[in-house]
């Protein structure tokens, strides 16, 4: 394909669907994404934007970390979405020694569960204060 071809119908591509990818254009070409990007050099990346509240967002904005911007959160939505996972992902025990709550890693609980385990403790100190007092 010769290069003004390419060119004029990645550009086309690109001005249609601003979203799209390189890697996608240059699939839809058969050629490199290298290839797209040398051609299409002037283009101005589409601009992203949150999933759940809509607000732009640009890589390094105050508080926007790359994991982030990646996963399409602005800021204030990225620690709300942590937040709700922390929530769903661990479980929550009280320890049968000093009282104090404490979380686990579901995954952890289930393995220990597994084996037939009861998470009783909130650290190693407090498993083996239990274990001299109990024995």
């Amino acid at each position: 394909m010769p290069n003004t071809l390419i060119k004029d119908s990645a550009t086309r591509i690109l001005q249609v669907n601003p979203s799209m990818s390189y890697a996608e254009v240059g699939r839809m070409l058969g050629v490199s994404r290298e290839r797209i990007r040398q051609v299409a050099n002037n283009r101005k990346r589409h601009p992203r934007f949150c999933n759940t509240c809509g607000k732009q967002i640009r890589m390094f904005d105050n508080g926007v970390t790359q994991n982030a911007y990646y996963q399409g959160y602005c800021r204030d939505c990225w620690i709300a979405e942590k937040e709700r996972r922390r929530k769903t992902h661990q479980r929550t025990f009280t320890c049968e020694w000093c009282g104090t709550r404490f979380s686990r890693k579901a995954s952890a609980v289930r393995r220990q569960e597994e084996l037939g385990l009861k998470i009783r403790w909130c650290s190693k100190q407090c498993q083996g204060k239990w274990l001299a007092a109990n024995r």
